[in-house]
């Protein structure tokens, strides 16, 4: 509890407003599977769906860490306004501690998988070396292992044949705290793609994707046991040092 007090107090102004999550019943959600609710009014398919998009993203998180320590509990709204109540205005999908909060777009497997992710690692972690894990390694890994399109190595791709504005290598890896991947958030206007679908426009997840593009090369080269290891360096005190699992140096500019 008090570790999910601390992953609360991180997450900004919203923090209130994401604690209503911790008494799902009281504020109108309704249970439909384990550890599963919903909006009240949610209908059956889209109810049956989130069933199996937990039991899918279940499976990607075992494949990724070999095992499943954290159960976190999802929300998934289906309208903007539960959205907005309960902090989430402007995601796809949130996670406060072990509860996520999904929006109707995030109402996948990949996005459950992704803050999924962000969970397992909170709970595999002591609070002193989750508080030491760079948050762009946090994401980057979130992105790698939910494998979800908008974040994909083709994305980047994309970005780099249109010549779309990424953080350099530099740039990504000076981003260690949350508050500083919100600013480089806002500066990749990775937060405009609301207003971009409104135009017809592509979506761009300049941040993610780079973040992901990061990671992919280092995971593919560590590998589960490689990602265990360095969680168990962390917890026993070591700084965050990814020199020895083979980090990926390729990245194009």
């Amino acid at each position: 509890m008090i570790a999910a007090v601390a992953m609360l107090l991180l997450s900004g102004c919203s923090t209130l407003k994401g604690g209503k999550l911790f008494a799902p019943e009281l504020f109108g959600w309704v249970p439909v599977g384990a550890n599963l609710y919903v909006e009240r009014g949610t209908d059956e398919a889209t109810q049956r769906s989130l069933v199996l998009a937990m039991s899918q993203a279940e499976a990607v998180i075992e494949t990724a860490f070999g095992s499943v320590a954290s159960r976190p509990v999802v929300h998934a709204c289906v309208s903007a306004e539960c959205l907005a109540d309960f902090g989430g205005q402007g995601n796809i999908a949130k996670v406060y501690g072990d509860r996520i909060l999904l929006s109707a777009r995030g109402a996948n497997w990949q996005f459950i998988a992704h803050e999924w992710s962000h969970a397992e690692l909170f709970k595999r972690l002591s609070v002193r070396a989750w508080w030491r894990l760079p948050k762009w390694f946090d994401e980057g890994l979130a992105v790698v292992v939910s494998q979800a399109p908008e974040h994909s190595q083709a994305h980047w791709q994309y970005l780099v044949d249109a010549g779309i504005a990424r953080p350099s290598d530099a740039e990504l890896l000076s981003l260690q705290t949350r508050s500083q991947w919100l600013v480089a958030h806002n500066k990749y206007s990775d937060n405009k793609n609301g207003e971009r679908r409104a135009r017809g426009e592509p979506e761009i997840h300049a941040l993610y994707a780079a973040a992901g593009h990061q990671v992919r090369p280092w995971l593919a080269a560590a590998s589960r046991a490689g990602l265990l290891r360095l969680i168990e360096r962390l917890n026993s005190g070591e700084e965050f040092d990814l020199s020895g699992a083979g980090r990926g140096k390729g990245r194009s500019a």
